[in-house]
């Protein structure tokens, strides 16, 4: 019983001293001066929206693709954890591929109507 938590808090310790040495990457020290970008049209709106989720979902995506290799180098051959650590990076590469596409289509969008219109 003793082992076993000292190797579940040990797993955990790890985590977030990771999380706090990676803290330090994602400091702004940028003086905002505006909170709420003007928005001009619909898709300057979006444009925005996407913005914000890409700033906070592509650390979040960085953090669990950390962590499953973590899980990969702790599973130590058992197969059901191997498989645990697999389903983690999969999902977060999915999740980082649609957010980082979602960006793309809109982008794409955004550039074709303003030089229709211009």
């Amino acid at each position: 019983m003793k082992r076993n938590l000292k190797n579940h808090i040990s797993k955990y310790s790890i985590f977030l001293s990771i999380l706090f040495l990676a803290s330090p990457v994602f400091a702004v020290k940028k003086k905002v001066d505006n909170v709420t970008p003007e928005i001009g049209s619909v898709g300057d709106f979006i444009q925005s929206l996407l913005g914000i989720a890409i700033r906070i979902g592509v650390p979040i995506a960085t953090i669990f693709i950390i962590w499953s290799g973590y899980l990969f180098v702790s599973a130590q051959g058992d197969t059901t954890k191997i498989a645990s650590a697999r389903k983690t990076f999969v999902w977060a590469c999915i999740g980082l591929a649609v957010l980082l596409g979602a960006w793309a289509i809109a982008s794409a969008i955004q550039g074709t109507i303003s030089s229709l219109a211009g």
